[in-house]
């Protein structure tokens, strides 16, 4: 798994998670802002494991960037708080342009249902196309990582990888 961080986001939003799918047996590796995305998620992936782009904010717009990327072909996508996809955010650019849809991989949406910046039922409208994406509303607003609901986030964020492993769904990924 790969950690795209966002806006003014550090390693240290992301050290309880990191630590606790280190803990699971995941290997994480951190993507700061500023690297060349898609060679370093190229050089992160492992040969027959599932490999996973983790975004937050505006690296999940970074993330999204990934996947639509022929080079980088993640397996999944776990996006994070994300930005709406049809403005710009906050002066920052992916470099890329941004994918106008959600790709059609299995992806796990965790949004807080206060979010001030991507109100909830517009996250939910940006799945309704993505017939496998799940999205799961969790307390609080923005900073899901490490707000109130940051224990439920790593929860559903080992279900979703679990699922991963299952031999059925392994291949689904891989053949998508």
């Amino acid at each position: 798994m790969v950690l795209l961080p966002g806006r003014g986001e550090s390693a240290e939003i992301f050290e309880n998670l990191a630590f606790r799918l280190a803990l699971d047996g995941y290997q994480v590796t951190f993507l700061d802002h500023g690297q060349d995305t898609v060679l370093a998620l190229g050089e992160a992936r492992e040969p027959d494991l599932p490999f996973v782009l983790l975004g937050s904010d505006s690296g999940a717009l970074r993330a999204l960037v990934g996947a639509a990327s022929p080079a980088v072909r993640p397996d999944a996508l776990i996006l994070v708080d994300l930005p709406l996809l049809h403005r710009p955010v906050a002066g920052e650019h992916p470099g890329e342009p941004i994918p106008r849809s959600l790709p059609d991989l299995p992806i796990l949406l965790l949004h807080g249902e206060d979010d001030p910046v991507t109100p909830f039922p517009l996250v939910r409208m940006a799945t309704r196309t993505a017939r496998r994406a799940r999205l799961a509303a969790l307390p609080g607003g923005r900073g899901v990582l490490s707000g109130s609901g940051r224990r439920a986030a790593g929860a559903h964020i080992l279900l979703f990888l679990e699922g991963l492993r299952t031999p059925r769904l392994a291949s689904a990924a891989r053949s998508a």
